[in-house]
């Protein structure tokens, strides 16, 4: 009768431990630095740049770039902007995504709900060719998630890279880091 509640105890604890765990943002991969913010924080390669701005509506943006590739195209780039208070709904954020993603030519591979702790998230994928100045075409992927948080900040977090270089490899690392801060 006794291990009953010792196994009960243990178990819950076991529980609380997982949840808590889960709040954790992952290690940091190797060759990797943190961007850290008090509304969300990600992983980017160490050797690529920061820069940060706004948009044409003064909402705070944050690009990431990697290195230029002899194409004149850069080896990846996260791209964030951030909106506080945000009135609007994610799924109208997401119609115009789409909207927006079909004019350009991008051909929508994912649009999918996914767990994020703290906010309601969608993943999006879509794939794409641009035309460098020298005529050259690559073929890119976009992964990327919408982001409304519990305090009604959206993050958009969208990572660009051409298939193939060395940025498609890291992709996983990078989506996988982001992390909303808010709350903690």
């Amino acid at each position: 009768m006794e291990a009953l509640p010792r196994l009960t105890a243990c178990a819950a604890l076991a529980l609380v431990a997982g949840c808590s765990a889960h709040h954790d943002p992952p290690p940091l991969p190797a060759g990797f630095r943190e961007y850290r913010t008090d509304a969300y924080t990600f992983a980017y390669p160490a050797g690529w740049a920061p820069h940060g701005g706004t948009d044409e509506s003064g909402a705070a943006t944050l690009d990431v770039n990697g290195p230029e590739l002899p194409s004149g195209v850069d080896d990846g780039q996260i791209h964030l902007s951030r909106r506080d208070r945000f009135t609007g709904r994610l799924d109208g954020r997401l119609a115009q995504f789409r909207g927006l993603a079909l004019l350009n030519g991008y051909r929508l591979t994912a649009v999918r709900r996914t767990a994020l702790d703290g906010a309601d998230a969608r993943r999006v994928e879509a794939r794409y060719t641009i035309t460098s100045t020298d005529g050259t075409r690559t073929p890119m992927h976009l992964t990327g998630l919408y982001v409304l948080t519990e305090r009604r900040t959206l993050l958009e977090f969208m990572i660009r890279s051409p298939d193939g270089d060395t940025a498609a490899a890291r992709v996983p690392a990078i989506l996988g880091s982001f992390r909303p801060r808010e709350g903690r």
